[in-house]
């Protein structure tokens, strides 16, 4: 009998599901500055990129408790529900965001629905439980591959829908996206969860379970992974504006964007498929590498197009960082609590951009846009060390075996 009758329609239905979430998005976040300045009146480059940091933060902070609360009632009601409830969540506050009237009112609409909405995560854990163990490293690079298309093309409307229509255009068009994205999931993904109370004796979670070496060094990558990745992407539209100029910025943040969301498709089709074939931790090392180095390529940026080929190149190196790392702790991990360790790896990745929301105001404050991306590459250079304890402490086990 098949163990996992469902898997391949799962996982076309989720790859659009997400595909669609993904375009929603991408027609509005990247253009929060941009926002700051045109419906806010935050004028001040310096003044902004602080509020910019203030706004990530109220995001990532609720976002973190977030991942961790839904992922362990993943484990106990379903991973369909929660994917369900970050769907329409996100559908009904995203549109709101374009009617604050002032900072604060932003802020705050901002920590609410970050609170509820979410996709990505419990979308990879339903996959990851509705499919085959051999299957994991290619669900998880085809979720990818989703959530970087749809970026690509939620960038390119979301720059013209911005441009040509106005900011609540685009807010409201992100909202609907995520109400459609939200109805595929509930009619059409299929999951056999068991509700039974043995089942629910099963998924109790204890601390001791993020204490032990592999997981704990897997988690404080993810971590160092969430710092280094998210520090400079609020920033992309004041970097626009730092190489070309305000005239056109929010075209070519979309344009800008978009390119690096291709960079990303193409990354998580290839380490999905490699990931099924060859130990993924040998990927690690060049990705960290590569990454790093191509983010300074946009640090150093003296025009759009440069700018443009360095951000293609770094999503198309990092773009396969989180997908290794979490074949690697589904492989380490019970299935009975995947939602709940899931949600503590977003949690904690999530937590890497509340560190960094207070690294980049700073930063920006002191020394402009150009030192976010310069610090961007210097971190993730340092998730080496976490990655060489890893590695050290598997090899020894696999010795003493």
């Amino acid at each position: 009998m098949n163990a996992y009758p469902y898997w391949k329609r799962n996982l076309t239905v989720v790859w659009i599901s997400q595909f669609l979430a993904m375009i929603g998005f991408g027609c509005c976040m990247p253009f929060i500055p941009l926002l700051l300045r045109e419906n806010l009146h935050v004028d001040n480059e310096k003044l902004r990129g602080l509020y910019v940091s203030l706004y990530y933060l109220a995001g990532m902070s609720s976002l973190c408790v977030a991942n961790i609360i839904w992922g362990i009632l993943a484990d106990r009601f379903g991973r369909k529900l929660m994917l369900l409830r970050a769907s329409y969540a996100a559908a009904l506050f995203y549109p709101l965001l374009s009617l604050a009237p002032n900072f604060g009112v932003l802020v705050l609409i901002r920590f609410i629905c970050s609170f509820f909405s979410g996709t990505v995560c419990p979308a990879q854990t339903l996959l990851v439980s509705t499919t085959p163990p051999e299957k994991h490293g290619f669900v998880l690079g085809a979720v990818s591959t989703s959530i970087w298309s749809g970026n690509m093309l939620g960038y390119l409307a979301g720059g013209l829908i911005v441009h040509y229509a106005g900011f609540k255009t685009a807010f409201f068009t992100c909202g609907a996206i995520y109400l459609l994205s939200g109805a595929l999931v509930h009619i059409f993904v299929k999951e056999n969860f068991d509700y039974s109370p043995e089942k629910k004796k099963k998924v109790r979670f204890s601390f001791k379970y993020l204490s032990t070496p592999a997981v704990f060094w897997l988690l404080v990558m993810f971590l160092l992974m969430g710092i280094a990745r998210r520090i400079e992407q609020p920033f992309i539209a004041m970097q626009v504006e730092l190489v070309h100029g305000t005239d056109g910025a929010a075209f070519y943040t979309g344009i800008i964007s978009a390119a690096a969301a291709v960079g990303g498709v193409l990354s998580g089709v290839a380490i999905g498929w490699i990931c099924d074939r060859i130990n993924p931790q040998k990927l690690i090392g060049p990705i960290l590498v590569s990454t790093a180095a191509f983010t300074l390529g946009q640090a150093f940026s003296v025009n759009v197009e440069m700018l443009t080929v360095s951000r293609f190149l770094t999503y198309f190196a990092a773009g396969g960082l989180q997908p290794v790392l979490q074949v690697i702790l589904a492989k380490t991990t019970s299935p009975e609590l995947r939602g709940t360790f899931f949600g503590w790896s977003g949690g904690i990745n999530t937590a890497g951009g509340i560190v960094c929301s207070f690294i980049s105001g700073g930063l920006v404050l002191l020394s402009g846009v150009r030192s976010i991306f310069v610090t961007g590459a210097l971190l993730t250079l340092l998730i080496f060390l976490p990655y060489f304890l890893f590695t050290r402490k598997e090899s020894r086990q696999r010795k003493a075996v």
